[in-house]
């Protein structure tokens, strides 16, 4: 699994489940902290919808953490202020870099978390969707005429 495909899972997905997988990892592995979990601020970086150009909108609150997991270095990173859970994604991070025997019962509860996600995603499309308004312009109006 991909990095940013874990990474979007980690963050938007079920928070219990974060929690339950970075649990299994601390029961069988030699956990340490190289850097523990702090807050920091960070340019977001955005593309213009017109001139296609990249800007910076401005800094966003992050919170960090690295660590080391049976000597795989991994790293947890999430807008806001939420220190357990970018330990908790550092850990699920590590595992994966050092391809941990777990990676493949977890790769099924993933894909079912990415699931809920995009349909979630979806009923929030479909609810903005339908309350769209379409305004007719006077120009629309007259033309009509």
């Amino acid at each position: 699994m991909k990095k940013a495909r874990l990474s979007k899972i980690l963050v938007e997905g079920n928070k219990e489940l974060v929690a339950k997988l970075a649990t299994q990892i601390e029961q069988f592995s030699s956990i340490k902290i190289e850097r523990s979990p702090q807050t920091g601020l960070v340019m977001m970086k955005t593309r213009d919808s017109v001139s296609k150009q990249p800007f910076y909108m401005g800094e966003v609150l992050i919170t960090e953490c690295v660590v080391e997991v049976n000597g795989t270095v991994g790293i947890g990173v999430l807008m806001g202020e939420n220190p357990e859970k970018a330990y908790q994604m550092a850990i699920i991070d590590a595992a994966f870099n050092g391809n941990l025997p777990l990676l493949k019962e977890w790769t099924v509860l993933l894909e079912e978390e990415e699931r809920k996600i995009i349909g979630r995603q979806k009923e929030e499309v479909a609810l903005v969707s339908s309350s769209k308004v379409n305004f007719d312009t006077m120009e629309d109006y007259n033309d009509k005429g």
